[in-house]
């Protein structure tokens, strides 16, 4: 039976400037050492500016090499011999570690942390599901009273899916994702309700008000500034205040999911400045947030792994563990792309666990068995795959040269898009290549269901630029 127990190593990073003083503490012992890194040095910069230049598929080399240099710099002196007698107690079979680290200077909060890895062993915290990675932000002046994590069953759910005006986010797919992760569960367990359409971050809070959710699982599009919402019948980019609104006083709210690109990302010169981190200042005791732009289908498969692992998991309710466990599927599907470490996951409660594993039924934990796909939805699904392939072969796109400033935007917009279709199409031939299981064709699907509407905007934003040039 798994352990499903953790002890907390906090690695606490404050100062104005580099070197940064690091303090560790893990059961009774403390170290202290410095960190010299930060987001805003230029060798971080190309780095990061190389990472975005990839389009979310650097490749492992660079998300390791990264990853290990995370670990060399704060890994040092007494704070790695701490950590050395924390692997000690883990090879021990002791219970696992959970890393809890709160870096203060916004420029090292900025670092890319949930890539961190221990190159000895091989080790990636945040897809580690004895040694999981979360963040916190604990401090009194900027943040306060703190919720307590843990409910009773059933938790109540609520999913928000604004309607997307650029038709990117298929919210009938992430709905259908969320049933399929939560569909065996009965009442007892989760009650979901769903708010969808063309809404304002005041309704999102009068619904709040009225349902009293524990969870919050919000889909949109976002940006640093903002994320998409409405006002009446124009779509508007709801600043992380504004969003904060419907969180002051949510009393019965645990855990929001920012399911939206760059909701965790935060400023070189300002604490706290993230969609994600704002949040956690209404008292929210958890908040998982995307760190950097991420994929429509990575970012619906992140949703159905999440829940899948945080009911029916190895460790049910604790939020690490299900972090983890996302992560770890991301990784094994993709390992080139960043999108295993583009979740945030703020834990700000001393408790791990959203409800006590021990409320669940039995019954949801009686294995399903696995249906054998048709050959025919194998040879469907390469069929559309063929079909893409052929589309982008044929593509004449237009000029790279746009004469108007007003055009330039839906230029930039078309090549991503194309970027994007390319990034689609390698992971597709990848799950075609791979043993075709229930799993990996549903995976398939999705990937060319993206495509799909990608292809459709592309089209569109060709037909309108084409138009303009002649």
């Amino acid at each position: 039976m798994t352990d499903c127990t953790f002890v907390d190593f906090h690695i606490t990073i404050h100062g104005s400037q580099a070197p940064y003083l690091v303090h560790a503490s893990y059961r009774q012992y403390t170290a202290a050492g410095r960190f010299d890194e930060d987001a805003g040095d230029p060798a971080w910069l190309h780095r990061l500016e190389r990472m975005a230049a990839a389009h979310g598929h650097p490749g492992r080399n660079v998300i390791e090499e990264i990853g290990a240099l995370l670990y060399e710099r704060l890994f040092r002196q007494d704070v790695r011999d701490l950590w050395m007698r924390a692997c000690a107690d883990l090879d021990q079979g002791a219970a696992g570690v959970c890393l809890r680290l709160m870096a203060q200077p916004p420029a090292v909060a900025a670092l890319p942390w949930e890539m961190l890895l221990d190159p000895d062993r091989n080790l990636a915290f945040a897809r580690s599901l004895r040694t999981p990675l979360v963040r916190a932000e604990t401090q009194l002046r900027h943040v306060g009273r703190v919720r307590a994590l843990r409910g009773e069953l059933p938790l109540r759910m609520l999913a928000v899916l604004p309607e997307d005006p650029t038709a990117q986010i298929d919210a009938a797919a992430e709905t259908r994702r969320l049933e399929e992760a939560l569909g065996a569960l009965s009442a007892e367990v989760i009650d979901v309700a769903v708010l969808k359409g063309r809404f304002s971050v005041v309704d999102l809070r009068q619904m709040i008000d009225h349902l009293r959710p524990d969870i919050v699982h919000i889909t949109t599009h976002g940006q640093p500034e903002g994320v998409l919402f409405w006002q009446g019948e124009t779509p508007t980019l709801t600043s992380a205040a504004a969003l904060r609104t419907a969180f002051d006083d949510a009393e019965s709210v645990r855990m929001v999911v920012l399911n939206a690109c760059a909701t965790a990302q935060g400023a070189l010169n300002r604490s706290l400045a993230s969609i994600g981190a704002q949040l956690l200042q209404s008292g929210v005791p958890a908040v998982v947030a995307m760190q950097s732009a991420i994929e429509e289908s990575i970012a619906g498969e992140f949703t159905q792994h999440f829940y899948q692992a945080l009911f029916t998991g190895p460790c049910p309710g604790v939020a690490p563990s299900a972090m983890s466990q996302a992560r770890s599927s991301l990784y094994a599907l993709n390992p080139d792309s960043i999108g295993y470490a583009t979740p945030v996951l703020w834990l700000n409660a001393p408790d791990v666990a959203l409800f006590d594993a021990a409320q669940l039924p039995a019954s949801i934990f009686r294995p399903q068995p696995p249906q054998a796909p048709s050959p025919h939805e194998v040879e469907a699904l390469r069929k559309r795959l063929a079909e893409a392939e052929a589309w982008l072969a044929g593509l004449t796109p237009p000029d790279a040269v746009v004469s108007s400033p007003s055009l330039r935007p839906m230029q930039r917009m078309f090549q991503e898009l194309l970027r994007e279709i390319e990034d689609l199409l390698i992971q597709a031939r990848r799950l075609d290549a791979e043993p075709h299981t229930e799993r990996t064709l549903k995976q398939y699907g999705e990937k060319l269901k993206a495509i799909d509407a990608n292809r459709e905007a592309a089209d569109r934003l060709a037909a309108i630029l084409r138009e303009a040039q002649d």
